[in-house]
């Protein structure tokens, strides 16, 4: 847990400095949300309609940007290799990992709630959906931080990181996304028809937390 923490803090004290990581996710998520406003604003209804698709494409091209950069400054100032020489179990520093850039992604989220809210005029405020949001981030980032461990080192990461990152989060935005509509009408939904897709993404988020940490030293070493 030491290890952990002390990952964690590296991060925090680097993007407070450099403000390199959530500033480029925020700009680029408003930039986008902007875009989709005015494409949609002939036909609001529609608009409406998709604004939860929307979001999670948001998040996902944001989180992308934010997964490569955060790795990207530890490769080029060599930062990630010093904990490699370090006598620490590997499975720390991706949890290390997984923690920060999950808490950039959930500052993005926020704003981004905001934004949709009143473009949109849809409930995201809603204490399920930022519940919702919050584990579909969690299950996002630790692929994420897998896959890009695994391609940063390749002079093509830039492309690779989409390329494998997107297909391989679709079990669990499309379960995230159908969760997610179901709060945007007046009415709470019952619990029976959000149970699945909720069961779904709590899966997907056990399944690669677990593969994460029982593959990641052999990622990073390889």
């Amino acid at each position: 847990m030491a290890t952990v923490w002390a990952v964690v803090w590296k991060d925090l004290r680097i993007e407070r400095r450099t403000r390199q990581t959530i500033s480029v996710m925020v700009m680029f998520a408003l930039v986008t949300v902007v875009m989709f406003n005015f494409a949609l604003e002939v036909n609001l209804a529609a608009a409406r309609d998709v604004a939860t698709g929307l979001l999670w494409a948001t998040i996902l091209l944001a989180g992308t940007l934010g997964l490569n950069r955060s790795l990207a400054i530890e490769r080029e100032d060599q930062t990630f290799d010093a904990l490699l020489i370090a006598p620490v179990p590997r499975n720390a520093l991706y949890a290390g990992k997984v923690i920060s850039v999950t808490l950039f992604a959930l500052l993005l989220e926020l704003v981004l709630v905001v934004v949709f809210t009143v473009f949109f005029n849809k409930p995201f405020w809603r204490p399920p959906v930022l519940l919702i949001l919050a584990l579909g981030t969690l299950g996002y980032v630790a692929a994420g931080v897998l896959v890009t461990s695994m391609t940063i080192q390749t002079r093509t990461r830039e492309v690779l990181l989409p390329v494998l990152l997107l297909p391989l989060s679709l079990p669990l935005v499309l379960p995230a996304a159908m969760a997610v509509a179901a709060f945007m009408f007046p009415a709470l939904p019952p619990w029976g028809e959000v149970q699945s897709p909720i069961l779904l993404v709590l899966l997907y988020d056990l399944l690669m937390l677990s593969v994460g940490f029982l593959t990641y030293r052999y990622v990073v070493e390889f």
